[in-house]
């Protein structure tokens, strides 16, 4: 079981948060300048990810933490990296088929389920004001997805594999709380980065998809997610799982969609401009996040000293 964060455990949290959001908002702008297919570019994504780590597990000694997980815990990482795998591949296929503002926004619904996963599984129950301002700030990303709906080829089915990615997403989230209690951060993310990588790639060679023999632009594409998103921004939150909630790790990745509309806008051009429903959704987006933070610090602060006697009543 995970234990309880601090007022101190958030403020730590909060650098390598920023950090982490910052790396994710480029995800979307990446895989669109990538030529290759989403099965492939989400193996490269993972794949070079593990190849930086791996070193680190094995000169640090981390790989010394495995033989003490059990059957349970290797099983929950084992569905950690499926999540994560799935996660991706309904995602990037989702951008085939509408904007990249409405497939992250649709996306970034995940703190929902997180919620509702953290209360059943992990028996961390947002608090009401926590919930007021998570579904705020989803609310934010639905306006946002809904003004875009006719947007792309295919939007429909674009949002409804960017939905099936968020639900993913959120349980990976949650395991990962469940196993950061007591697994240090390498040992955690390698194996389930390279689960992930071993499933994409599985999918990727079934489909008869091209692994290697790609242009240099979409090479330095595939090495950007794996820096950006993967390094500093899974890598990130994982780490902040040990000392925060799922489901306030999750929230904050709410500033996602708005890194990435305007990364869209400055690298993919004029067509990716948002309308007046991303300024109003990003502004809910924000307010909820807000809202949302500033009631688990209130929840989590130590309690006020009470006055001694005689002092000033």
């Amino acid at each position: 079981m995970t234990g309880p964060a601090t007022r101190s455990d958030l403020l730590r949290a909060a650098p390598v948060l920023a950090i982490a959001a910052l790396g994710t908002s480029s995800g979307a702008v990446l895989v669109r300048l990538a030529e290759s297919p989403a099965p492939v570019t989400a193996f490269w994504r993972l794949a070079f990810s593990v190849l930086a780590l791996a070193p680190l597990v094995f000169l640090g000694g981390g790989w010394r933490a495995w033989f003490s997980l059990d059957r349970v815990e290797w099983l929950l990482i084992v569905l950690s990296g499926l999540c994560l795998a799935t996660h991706f591949l309904a995602w990037f296929r989702s951008l085939d088929y509408t904007s990249v503002a409405s497939s992250t926004v649709l996306v970034s619904s995940h703190p929902l389920f997180v919620g509702l996963l953290s209360a059943l599984l992990l028996g961390e129950s947002p608090s009401r004001r926590e919930w007021g301002g998570l579904v705020l700030a989803v609310a934010g990303a639905l306006i946002i997805g809904w003004g875009d709906f006719r947007a792309g080829t295919d939007p429909l089915r674009g949002d409804l594999l960017a939905l099936l990615a968020a639900g993913l997403g959120a349980l990976y989230f949650v395991i990962g709380r469940r196993l950061r209690a007591s697994l240090d951060l390498l040992p955690y993310v390698v194996p389930v980065y390279a689960i992930a990588a071993i499933v994409c790639l599985g999918r990727a060679s079934a489909g008869g998809m091209e692994i290697t023999g790609w242009p240099a632009g979409t090479w330095w594409a595939l090495i950007g997610l794996a820096v950006g998103p993967t390094l500093l921004g899974h890598t990130g939150f994982n780490w902040a799982l040990r000392h925060v909630r799922a489901y306030v790790v999750s929230v904050i990745l709410l500033f996602e969609p708005l890194g990435a509309t305007l990364l869209a806008v400055l690298v993919l051009g004029r067509t990716e401009i948002p309308g007046s429903n991303t300024l109003i959704g990003g502004a809910a987006i924000l307010t909820g996040v807000w809202l949302s933070i500033r009631a688990r610090t209130a929840v989590e602060a130590p309690p006020r000293p009470a006055a001694e006697d005689g002092g000033a009543g």
